[in-house]
C-alpha cells in the first residue's frame, strides 16, 4: 500500500475531520497528540480534544496514522539503499577501471618479456604475481556487485 493510499479520507469521514486527520498525521510523531492538534485551525475552525478523540476512535487514526508512518519509512528506507547502491556501483566502477590498468600493465610487461632473448625467471615470476592479483581482483569487484544485486533484489529495490 502506497503513502497515498493510506492517507485517504475513509467513507463516513466529514471533511473537516479529514483534513485535520492530515494535519495530525503529517506532525512530527514525535510531537503528534490529539490534545495538540486542538491548537490548529483548519479552514477558521477550532475542534476540541474531545472531538478528535472521537474521531480517532470513529475513523482509526490511530492505525492509519501507524500505517502512514511505515509507509514514509519504507519510502526512506528505499531512498537510502538506491543511494548507497549508487556509491557501491561508483566504488566498484573505480576500483574496476584501476583493476583493469593493472592487468593491461601486466599483459603489456608479459609481451615485453616475451620478446626479449633470455628470460628473467624473477621479473617474470613478478609479473605474473602482478597479473594473478589483477585478475582477482577484478573477481572479487564481480562477486561484490553480484551481492549488492542480490541484496537489492531482497529487498524490493
Amino acid at each position: 500500500m502506497s503513502q497515498a493510499e493510506v492517507g485517504q479520507q475513509i467513507d463516513g469521514e466529514t471533511p473537516l475531520a479529514y483534513e485535520y486527520f492530515k494535519v495530525y498525521r503529517d506532525t512530527n510523531p514525535d510531537e503528534r497528540s490529539l490534545e495538540r492538534l486542538s491548537d490548529h485551525a483548519v479552514s477558521g475552525k477550532k475542534r476540541t480534544a474531545t472531538v478528535f478523540k472521537r474521531w480517532s476512535s470513529d475513523h482509526n487514526w490511530q492505525r492509519r496514522v501507524r500505517d502512514w508512518d511505515v509507509e514514509r519509512s519504507k519510502d526512506t528506507l528505499r531512498a537510502v539503499i538506491l543511494q548507497r547502491n549508487k556509491e557501491v556501483v561508483e566504488f566498484i566502477n573505480r576500483d574496476f577501471a584501476i583493476a583493469k590498468v593493472a592487468q593491461g600493465l601486466a599483459q603489456k610487461k608479459l609481451v615485453e618479456l616475451n620478446g626479449q632473448e633470455s628470460l628473467d625467471a624473477l621479473e617474470y615470476r613478478q609479473v605474473m604475481m602482478g597479473y594473478r592479483e589483477a585478475r582477482e581482483f577484478l573477481k572479487e569487484l564481480i562477486g561484490i556487485f553480484e551481492g549488492q544485486t542480490d541484496i537489492l533484489n531482497r529487498v524490493g529495490v
